[in-house]
């Protein structure tokens, strides 16, 4: 108890106030105002601290594609490939000049790339780390007719400053157009930061059991009023929606169209949280505007031209996987980038005219896709 409250108190008994102050009774109560007040302390530092960091994480998701640059081929040493054509890029990282993602804080982060290109010469497509270490590779050597796909993708551990590229190596070629056939993504799934132990300071502690009734009641609605609208603004960021669904054609067997393009209706849902996927009409509808991540896989004989071509809102064509017919066998395309969508826009999947696709129970060609984060 402060000095000076205790001596007006004391005061106040032996002047024999007409309302007796009981000195046990008020000592009691400042005890118990005290460890509310550590108590609520311990919570708001707590919950200012969770707060700050989720505020603080930036927002990192880019999807670029090399557009409509045709076939790059390279016969004398590798070459750093250049996608132009952006499809999303929050936060700035990746840089559409220089072809290079840039991380921007220390964390894990999810990459992913697709090639294409005919089949008459190898294909490749390599993922660098600051210039000179590997991390993944597509690649396909010569296979005759037609066009080949490949792609890959993995959670990478990138510290702060880290540039990703993708390169072609020597003796290989890729092909775009403006249907983002040969893509590029990636982003944040989560920051690694490591937070110093905060010390005890018993000097401010001292002090602070000091304080006065009247100062620490006062405190207290202050801290209450904070700790109520920090725990408020956590609970709205934790009430997010949790989307996430993936799909396939299922048993349907062989889809061919040869009088115009046809949507394709993946009815055998092995996941869809928060119901924001219509096995009946095929179209996915964003419940909230943000960042989604969206992968699609076709599989069909080679005897055909095979195709599975992602729409946005019914007529924008957003992505491609795409193959010429090659002979005997089976080819498999698939693609994927993380797509900035408004609330109620609508993704489906259309085979276009004069190709096809194929499924059966075991899930070859599939459409899928969750939410990374609001915005």
């Amino acid at each position: 108890m402060a000095p000076v409250l205790l001596l007006v108190l004391l005061g106040l008994v032996r002047l024999g106030s007409a309302q007796p102050v009981d000195l046990k009774k008020l000592q009691a109560a400042l005890q118990d105002l005290q460890v509310e007040r550590r108590e609520m302390s311990l919570r708001l530092d707590l919950a200012e601290r969770e707060l700050k960091r989720v505020k603080e994480t930036p927002k990192v998701a880019f999807a670029a594609s090399l557009g409509g640059n045709g076939l790059v081929k390279t016969t004398s040493g590798n070459k750093n490939l250049v996608y132009a054509d952006l499809l999303t890029n929050v936060g700035g990282a990746y840089n559409a000049n220089t072809g290079e993602f840039t991380a921007p804080i220390r964390g894990v982060y999810y990459i992913r790339f697709t090639a294409n290109a005919p089949s008459n010469f190898p294909m490749s497509a390599v993922l660098y780390k600051n210039n000179n270490q590997i991390e993944l590779i597509a690649h396909e050597q010569p296979g005759g007719e037609g066009s080949d796909t490949a792609s890959n993708g993995a959670a990478l551990m990138l510290e702060e400053g880290d540039k990703l590229k993708m390169v072609l190596w020597t003796n290989t070629q890729i092909w775009d157009n403006s249907n983002h056939h040969s893509t590029f993504s990636g982003f944040l799934l989560f920051p690694l930061v490591d937070e110093p132990p905060k010390e005890f300071d018993a000097e401010a502690e001292m002090k602070t059991l000091e304080v006065s009734l009247m100062q620490l009641q006062a405190e207290n609605r202050g801290i209450q009023e904070r700790l109520n609208s920090t725990e408020s603004e956590l609970k709205t960021m934790r009430d997010v929606p949790k989307v996430a669904f993936a799909v396939s054609l299922g048993g349907n067997g062989l889809v061919k169209t040869t009088s115009g393009s046809k949507t394709l209706i993946y009815k055998d849902a092995m996941t869809n949280i928060g119901q924001a996927y219509n096995s009946e009409t095929g179209e996915f509808t964003a419940p909230i505007r943000g960042v989604y991540y969206i992968r699609f896989t076709a599989n069909a004989p080679s005897n055909f031209p095979m195709s599975a071509v992602l729409y946005k809102n019914n007529n924008q064509i957003e992505l491609i996987a795409h193959e010429q017919p090659g002979g005997e066998g089976s080819d498999t395309a698939s693609n994927g980038a993380a797509l900035m969508l408004e609330e109620g826009d609508k993704l489906k999947m259309v085979l276009w005219t004069n190709t096809q696709i194929w499924d059966n129970s075991n899930h070859h060609s599939t459409f899928s896709g969750f939410l990374l984060f609001p915005l």
